[in-house]
C-alpha cells in the first residue's frame, strides 16, 4: 500500500495536500489525526470509492485508478459508520457477501461459523440486524470485512464508540490478522489506541502528513515521553484542541 502525491479537494477545501506514505507488507499502520485530518478520505481512495484529483495509491502493486474492481475483489474495508441491512440476519449477511467473494460453499459456511464464534456472534446470528447493539453492529461489520481473509484490510476509526472490552478485543483481532499476514491500514484519533497496537503510523493534519514513523522513532525525534506529547509537538495549538476535543 502506498500513497503518492495524493490530492483531494471538496469544493474549495483541501482534504488531502500533497500526501504520501508507504506501508510495509504484514504491517499496522495507523493514520493518526483529529477529526477532518483527511484520514477517510486517504482510506477512500485506497478502497477505490473516491478518486483523487491528483498523485496516486497503490494497492498490491496496482494503481488503484483503472484497477478498482482488482482493488476491491482484494482488501476489506470497515467504515467509521457501517451501514448494514437492518431486516437481514446476522447470518444471511455473511453468506451475502461470501457469496459476493464468489467463496466455495464449504469454506463459506466454515469461515462463518468461525468468525461468529470468535466474535461472539454465534447467539445472534439469527436475529435482524435492525435488533443489535452498537458493539454487535461494529463486530459484524468487521466480519464482512474479514470473511475472505483480505490481504489488505482498510479500518476506519474500528474501536469508535465502543466499550472497553470490545475495544480491546478489537485492538486484539487487529493484531491477530496482521500476524497472519494481512497488511493492515487504520485511522484514528486516538493516541492510545494508536501506540498499542500500530507498528508505524502517520500524524495527518488539515490534508498534510506531519510526521512519519515507529512510535519510538517519533518519541525520539520530537524528544516527547508519550506519544500525546509527540502529536503536540507535531501539529501545534490549534489542532490539538481539535484533537483533544475529539478525544473527549
Amino acid at each position: 500500500v502506498a500513497a503518492w502525491h495524493l490530492e483531494k479537494k471538496f469544493s474549495e477545501v483541501n482534504a488531502l495536500d500533497d500526501v504520501s506514505f508507504f506501508v510495509n507488507k504484514k504491517e499496522v499502520f495507523g493514520l493518526l489525526g483529529s477529526n477532518g485530518a483527511g484520514k477517510t478520505t486517504s482510506l477512500k481512495i485506497f478502497a477505490g470509492l473516491i478518486r483523487p484529483n491528483s498523485g496516486e495509491a497503490y494497492v498490491l502493486g496496482k494503481n488503484v485508478q483503472g484497477n478498482e474492481l482488482f482493488v476491491k475483489a482484494s482488501i476489506g474495508y470497515l467504515p467509521e459508520t457501517p451501514n448494514l441491512y437492518e431486516t437481514m440476519t446476522g447470518y444471511e449477511l455473511l453468506d451475502l457477501i461470501a457469496t459476493l467473494r464468489k467463496m466455495p460453499e464449504k469454506e463459506k459456511e466454515e469461515r462463518i461459523a468461525h468468525l461468529a464464534e470468535v466474535l461472539e456472534l454465534d447467539k445472534a446470528m439469527d436475529q435482524q440486524l435492525g435488533t443489535y447493539s452498537k458493539g454487535m453492529r461494529q463486530k459484524m461489520a468487521f466480519a464482512t470485512a474479514v470473511i475472505h481473509k483480505p490481504k489488505i484490510l482498510l479500518l476506519d476509526e474500528p474501536t469508535a464508540g465502543l466499550d472497553p472490552r470490545f475495544a480491546k478485543l478489537f485492538k486484539t483481532w487487529i493484531r491477530d490478522f496482521s500476524k497472519s499476514g494481512t497488511t493492515v491500514v487504520m485511522s484514528t484519533h486516538l493516541t492510545l489506541v494508536a501506540e498499542e497496537i500500530c507498528d508505524r503510523i502517520a500524524i495527518i493534519s488539515s490534508g498534510r502528513i506531519r510526521a512519519v514513523g515507529t512510535i519510538e522513532e517519533l518519541k525520539k525525534t520530537y524528544e516527547a515521553q508519550t506519544l500525546e506529547d509527540v502529536f503536540v509537538k507535531v501539529v501545534g495549538g490549534k489542532d490539538w484542541r481539535t484533537f483533544l476535543q475529539s478525544s473527549l
